[in-house]
């Protein structure tokens, strides 16, 4: 009953604002277009990397290891490429798509490695310059908005595909699966044209850190915490499924999660301004729930709980997002500089991680993830208080000149 009640709301609202609605989709359809044709491939063939990887005896550390190497290698290219040509760069980090299915396809032992290179090209070339298409035309009436699309589609694909991977690995088996996501991960080439990604821009690293300053920290964050409910935490729960219809089934209802509520809570967020007020309950209940998933060690208790972190999770992730959005001008060199830091954070927490698992200390490596968790919300809290001090302090300098002369 409280189900369709809830369906004959969205659908009286969406009657009712069909043009705002129809204008607002419009002005991000070609990027999200491309944006759902990268995610076929990742949801239908990728997202069982970790499991293929598992059966054929590679270390769960190795695995973890994977969402270091891939950050890393994108440092260099975001940080030393000042010349930087959208199209050109998104069809390049489009192939980082392709290497990874390649390195699942003609598997060997150095398959891990190649598998984390390749994501590092799509993490250096194709995020940053998607990222810019994506919000060239935001502002921060809709910032938390537009990020609930722009993570929407990932999880849309995820609910139907991998039931649908699960179904073909039955069926022909891995080879098969992973010769599909080949193909389907070279769809995006053909699709990047117009002039919608026609931008060659120009900007050195040095000015765009600059203008990138007061946000590091929380990007640096941000960036190891958005990796860990999808490589972290799914990957622990590979310990536990038997068969690869649990993996497809699992990998949906992650998926599932929250999606609608999500889009809802980054209305509210953009209308009230209200980002940090929302983001302390939902990181604190976060962290709580990472220290409790290590005390279980049956798939019945996991399962719970990882769906209700998936929600939570899903939740705040639109509206951190957009906090640095609110702060500073979103070019090109907010994007590289967003890229950095955050793969940075992925890369030495990830390290730390996989180092931790080595050890045989698992619940150390939940620890330090559970921490960051707790403390994120504060140090948002405090940085966003800063800048805007700074702004309003540079504001008041200006016009003050202004008044002089």
């Amino acid at each position: 009953m409280l189900i369709k009640q809830f369906v004959i709301v969205i659908l009286r609202f969406a009657n009712k604002n069909m043009d705002k609605i129809t204008a607002y989709l419009r002005r991000i359809q070609k990027a999200s277009v491309l944006n759902l044709l990268v995610q076929l491939a990742n949801n239908l063939g990728l997202g069982f990397a970790a499991y293929f990887f598992k059966i054929h005896d590679v270390a769960l550390y190795k695995i973890i290891l994977i969402w270091a190497i891939s950050p890393l290698v994108s440092l260099p290219i975001v940080s030393l490429l000042s010349d930087w040509d959208i199209k050109r760069n998104l069809r390049l980090g489009s192939l980082g798509y392709t290497v990874m299915a390649l390195s699942l396809l003609l598997f060997n032992q150095y398959s891990f490695l190649l598998f984390g290179i390749g994501y590092g090209l799509a993490l250096g070339f194709f995020w940053p310059s998607f990222n810019y298409v994506f919000f060239s035309k935001s502002n921060d009436n809709h910032y938390a908005k537009d990020s609930s699309i722009y993570f929407i589609f990932g999880p849309l694909v995820g609910i139907l595909l991998p039931p649908l991977g699960s179904l073909i690995i039955g069926t022909w088996g891995y080879k098969v699966l992973f010769l599909i996501a080949v193909v389907l991960s070279l769809l995006p080439l053909f699709y990047i044209k117009g002039k919608e990604f026609d931008h060659h821009l120009k900007q050195s690293f040095r000015v765009a850190d600059k203008n990138f300053n007061g946000l590091r920290l929380i990007t640096f964050f941000d960036g190891a915490l958005h990796f860990f409910q999808s490589n972290f935490l799914a990957i622990y729960a590979l310990l536990f499924f038997k068969t690869i219809y649990q993996v497809g089934g699992f990998l949906s209802y992650l998926s599932l999660a929250s999606l609608v509520v999500s889009f809802l809570l980054s209305y509210v967020s953009d209308k009230f301004k209200k980002r940090v007020e929302i983001l302390y309950p939902l990181l604190i209940a976060m962290s709580l729930l990472i220290l409790v998933v290590p005390t279980f060690n049956s798939l019945t208790a996991l399962i719970p709980l990882i769906g209700i972190y998936a929600v939570l999770d899903n939740l705040s992730l639109p509206i951190r997002f957009a906090v640095p959005m609110d702060l500073v001008k979103l070019d090109i060199g907010f994007w590289r500089a967003s890229e950095f830091y955050g793969n940075m954070g992925r890369t030495i927490v990830f390290a730390a991680a996989a180092a931790l698992l080595y050890a045989g200390n698992r619940w150390l490596a939940f620890l330090i993830f559970a921490v960051m968790t707790f403390i994120f919300p504060f140090i948002i809290s405090c940085k966003v208080k800063m800048l805007r001090e700074l702004s309003n302090y540079n504001s008041a300098q200006l016009a003050s000149s202004v008044a002089k002369s």
